[in-house]
């Protein structure tokens, strides 16, 4: 009989959503069997007085494993859920689980650390379905903004981590640009808190964590806006509310200086804006 290959093997793993487990099976009378006499003879290597050598040892736990096997206890689908930017073949790579192994063989704790070393991977958890289904699910991380430092972009996750060997420039278009050594720390609070003004937020591009204590922001149209180092909720408010009553975003404006309210507003003019508006 021919032998297929490990690589072979692998490629016939099924990495997709996973139906209903099918717990009742004819199989499981004799998986069952057979993981009973792995438990239980598993226990009385460990307990005997005599021991044996671990080759030995060994030598016994493949051939109850092969007989779970046999019994119906292998490999025989593989499902992945949540994945979506992590690449196929690396999930593949990092599981290292061949159909047809003895299902009881498989290290899910093992594979589960393989599969939070992949870039996209924030937590994973591998489950047993018996008899023959491993479950995958993942956790991916999720880019909030791209990180300018040093000339170069790295997408960084809502916890301010650099998402390691991924490509900033195939979402540079939809994300906004965190300029500052520290700017990542402190980008999903900023954020979070300047979504609160939906249509005020959507004009923004990018901001800078300025002085480690406070941010300006940078709108669709080039005015900056200076952030208070307290109180920036209600000055995000008092923002929205002359952008909605008295179109202060379309006026020739170059800097919005929110730093002295509740007191008073700065503004300061784009001279180029009013030439062109006199013309």
């Amino acid at each position: 009989m021919r032998r297929v290959s490990l690589a072979a093997r692998r490629a016939k793993l099924f990495l997709r959503r996973p139906p209903r487990p099918r717990w009742v099976q004819p199989a499981m009378v004799g998986g069952g069997i057979a993981l009973a006499l792995l438990v239980g003879a598993g226990t009385g290597l460990w307990v005997s007085d005599a021991g044996l050598l671990g080759a030995a040892r060994d030598g016994v736990r493949d051939r109850l494993l092969g007989l779970a096997g046999a019994a119906g206890l292998a490999v025989r689908e593989v499902y992945a859920e949540g994945r979506v930017r992590t690449p196929q073949e690396a999930l593949r790579a990092q599981l290292q689980i061949a159909v047809g192994e003895p299902i009881l063989a498989v290290d899910t704790d093992a594979v589960k650390a393989r599969l939070e070393q992949l870039p996209w991977v924030e937590q994973a958890s591998v489950l047993r379905l018996l008899p023959d289904t491993i479950n995958v699910r993942l956790v991916e991380r999720r880019p909030l903004a791209l990180w300018q430092e040093g000339g170069r972009f790295a997408l960084i996750d809502r916890t301010g981590a650099v998402i390691p060997a991924a490509a900033p420039g195939l979402s540079q278009g939809k994300l906004r640009v965190l300029v500052g050594a520290q700017a990542p720390r402190h980008a999903a609070k900023l954020f979070a808190l300047l979504s609160t003004e939906p249509t005020l937020w959507a004009r923004v591009v990018a901001a800078s964590w300025v002085g480690e204590r406070r941010w300006n922001l940078y709108l669709d149209n080039g005015i900056e806006v200076w952030l208070p180092e307290d109180g920036v909720a209600a000055a995000w408010r008092v923002l929205a509310r002359h952008a909605h009553e008295n179109a202060l975003l379309e006026r020739a404006v170059a800097v919005i200086d929110l730093r002295l309210l509740p007191e008073r507003m700065h503004l300061r003019l784009d001279p180029a804006a009013l030439e062109d508006r006199g013309a």
